[in-house]
């Protein structure tokens, strides 16, 4: 199974000028980023090679920006926020330097991390068109631990930051049949709904 999560980060920064030393104020909550690609990827002394991460930036001053993280081909990136907040500096760096006409396809900054001027639903929408499961989680969907997933089944799921991902893009979800499922009937951190999300899923198929 490919476990694919895409995170939509609305006040994101949308440039390299990223101050390391600020990633929740100036940066627009990149720490929130940050822990969901490590929450995404890292084990104990390895890393989770059967996964997609995906976030979509709507900060200023050029949104939105899409980063992709593809785990079986990552290098060099370690489980701490700055670490990978340096990563995401050299990502969006490349995104600046790429021409123009260049920009809405996905260009590789570091091993395994690409950068490209997407639309967070152009993402789901692509894809659910290839035929991935699309389940979006909310504390009012159904119990994910009731939900019955395919061990050879590829599922993408949607997270929101602090915000959410507003009554427009929740209406979209609806309109191409996402499927809306609960991790706790509490408001959660979505780097925590991650690793709900391996934990139940590990249970279930790595034995």
């Amino acid at each position: 199974m490919l476990r694919e999560f895409i995170f939509k980060a609305n006040k994101t920064i949308t440039s390299s000028n990223i101050n390391l030393k600020d990633l929740p104020g100036s940066c627009g909550r990149l720490d929130l980023v940050c822990r969901c690609v490590s929450s995404a990827f890292f084990l104990s002394h390895d890393i989770r090679r059967d996964v997609i991460f995906y976030a979509v930036f709507y900060g200023e001053p050029n949104p939105p920006v899409a980063l992709k993280f593809v785990g079986n081909e990552l290098k060099k990136v370690s489980p701490d926020e700055r670490n990978i907040a340096i990563f995401i500096k050299k990502a969006l760096k490349k995104f600046e330097e790429t021409p123009e006409n260049k920009k809405t396809e996905w260009t590789e900054s570091t091993p395994g991390i690409y950068v490209a001027k997407k639309e967070f639903r152009d993402i789901i929408l692509e894809k659910k068109n290839e035929g991935k499961r699309i389940l979006y989680l909310h504390k009012e969907g159904k119990d994910f631990e009731n939900v019955k997933i395919n061990e050879n089944e590829d599922v993408m799921f949607v997270l929101g930051d602090h915000i959410g991902i507003g009554e427009e893009d929740e209406k979209f979800l609806e309109d191409i049949g996402a499927e809306k499922v609960s991790l706790s009937p509490l408001e959660l951190h979505a780097d925590h709904c991650i690793v709900i999300v391996h934990n139940i899923l590990d249970k279930r198929f790595k034995k």
